[in-house]
């Protein structure tokens, strides 16, 4: 490794953190956008990251928020609906 070859990587690694820096503000405005016309855009988030996951990850999510309604609906008193 030489001091040429560290200072390109160096170099690359920082183009590429600018270019995330951009896409994040980009996302940040998107979701701005969204909110300024009604959208929530914390459940607007929350439904993106949830539609994103892969079958697995999916179904882990799916049978832990199962069992949150299910334990909510028993601290609250109440019954839980049959699933279709």
């Amino acid at each position: 490794m030489t001091n040429s070859d560290l200072r390109q990587r160096a170099e690359h690694i920082g183009r590429l953190m600018d270019q995330r820096d951009d896409i994040t503000d980009d996302i940040k405005g998107a979701f701005e956008a969204a909110k300024s016309v009604g959208f929530n855009s914390a459940a607007l988030r929350k439904a993106i990251a949830i539609a994103r996951m892969d079958a697995t990850k999916r179904a882990k999510h799916d049978s832990a928020q199962m069992d949150l309604e299910l334990y909510l609906a028993e601290l609250e008193g109440r019954q839980m609906e049959a699933a279709a």
